[in-house]
């Protein structure tokens, strides 16, 4: 007797439904740790140079700063473009990656070839965050009752930015708005010539005393005690009592030539929130490929310990922007979809087959087709966004199991064989015309997978997760619905 697949199937019925079941639970674990995003990510990989040398015109940056930067990153390889940017005291030099580079890897290179710049004493280059063009998740802003914005800014580059930045899955903290707090020595040109003391004296004085010194160990006994001294400037009296040379064996210190100002950081922009013309405001970045559901939920909570304990009662952190909204339209519209997807096709099997449990067995195909999709999108990095996952056709899925299921209901009505028999002679007529035809749409996707740049980008995850549905629904026509119509139908 010929070996019989379906019949192999039959025997073994109870295996099936089991592994049906933890097929499920894979794909459920498999969507909740899936990287949701509301819209694919268009963008293509990119990796910027940012350097700052205050003070210093467009022309010296570009040409002591840009310059070198570009022919260190000239063989970083897989670039696409290359653009640079000279402004006033800033340069910005960015390289644009082929599709389908490593992130990790562009970044690495990038770091490697941008060591080799030759750039001026005390001049450092930082790379741009290893986010995108949609990687904005939160913006807040510090509310202080009585509290001037030069303090909020302090409260938000030294403990807000510091506490956000260790979520994991953040790629970056930026602020805007408010006034840096600065320190200002206004030299009085008469005093200075009256001592007879320059302006490169007064400003290396400064610098020296702006120190921290270390004198190793002093032996005491059987203890020792750390020899050091502290002289980094905290204060505004601590400038003043800096001594920057000698007249006469009497000391001359800050104050006697020169007035010491709290002040703030010339402001190029401001921020305005509502009728507030100027705010302290925060963007939390996603980290590339980052689970943005989940980084949202551990920056609440870091927010809730930063407003509980590490900032005053009076200033508090606010958002005004959580990407969670965007991202449960997203979550609604796929479960809405899926919830009346399966309803429907329960409502017109049962009017075609004219049997409920019959039709229940035939939809259960969708969601766990759709788990199928799930784990292969999680193995394959393949994006989930409302496009990947909203442009599932589930009419398309339960095909295949529409015509296994109804050639067994045609069997039965004729009423000459067993149901196990039946099952095996309808499932073994069908087959074939239902592999074919289903891999026959799945060919038709075919052109998505070739498809170049932003199009590629979003499409080509639409055309894996129903890729991966259609070649699910295949396998489980042949197993599951036939493993389970043993089991409900008479």
């Amino acid at each position: 007797m010929m070996f019989n697949p379906i019949a192999a199937i039959l025997k073994r019925r109870l295996l099936i439904v089991f592994l049906a079941v933890a097929l499920l639970a894979a794909g459920v674990l498999s969507f909740r740790s899936l990287p949701l995003q509301a819209y694919p990510g268009v963008a293509p990989l990119s990796v910027q140079a940012i350097t700052q040398w205050p003070g210093r015109s467009t022309t010296e940056v570009e040409q002591q700063i840009t310059i070198p930067i570009e022919n260190a990153l000239a063989g970083v390889p897989d670039v696409q473009s290359f653009r640079s940017v000279s402004l006033f005291g800033l340069s910005v030099v960015t390289l644009k990656f082929k599709e389908g580079t490593d992130s990790f890897k562009a970044r690495q290179n990038f770091s490697q070839y941008l060591a080799g710049a030759n750039l001026p004493t005390g001049v450092q280059s930082s790379l741009s965050p290893d986010s995108d063009a949609t990687g904005e998740i939160m913006r807040f802003r510090l509310v202080g009752d009585g509290v001037d914005l030069t303090t909020l800014k302090s409260y938000e580059d030294y403990d807000v930015t510091k506490e956000l930045k260790h979520v994991q899955g953040v790629a970056d903290v930026t602020s805007f708005g408010g006034q840096v707090k600065e320190y200002h020595i206004v030299p009085s040109p008469a005093k200075l010539q009256s001592y007879g003391i320059t302006l490169a004296q007064l400003i290396a004085a400064i610098g020296n005393a702006n120190n921290n010194t270390g004198g190793n160990l002093l032996p005491a006994g059987e203890q020792q005690f750390v020899v050091r001294g502290v002289g980094l400037l905290q204060t505004a009296d601590d400038i003043r009592n800096v001594v920057v040379a000698a007249n006469g064996g009497v000391p001359v210190h800050v104050r006697d030539i020169a007035e010491v100002e709290i002040g703030h950081v010339q402001r190029l922009g401001m921020v305005q929130y509502n009728d507030q013309p100027d705010v302290v405001e925060g963007i939390v970045l996603l980290k590339r490929d980052a689970n943005a559901t989940e980084v949202l939920a551990k920056v609440r909570d870091s927010i809730k310990e930063i407003n509980g304990g590490i900032l005053p009662k009076s200033v508090q952190i606010k958002p005004f922007y959580d990407r969670q909204a965007l991202l449960d339209i997203t979550m609604g519209t796929v479960e809405h979809t899926l919830v009346v997807g399966i309803a429907l096709v329960l409502a017109v099997l049962f009017a075609f087959l004219g049997n409920l449990r019959a039709a229940a067995v035939v939809a259960a195909v969708i969601p766990l087709a759709l788990c199928v999709s799930f784990i292969s999108m999680e193995h394959f990095h393949v994006p989930a966004n409302l496009i990947s996952l909203g442009a599932i056709d589930f009419g398309v899925i339960v095909d295949a199991a529409v015509i296994v299921m109804e050639n067994i209901m045609r069997h039965l009505e004729e009423g000459a064989e067993k149901l196990d028999d039946a099952i095996v002679k309808a499932t073994s007529e069908v087959q074939r015309a239902m592999i074919f035809s289903t891999g026959i749409i799945i060919v038709a996707y075919s052109p998505l997978f070739f498809i170049g740049g932003v199009e590629g980008i979003i499409f080509k995850p639409m055309a894996f997760t129903m890729g991966f549905a259609l070649l699910a629904s295949i396998v489980l026509s042949l197993t599951f619905v036939t493993a389970t119509t043993s089991f409900v139908l008479p």
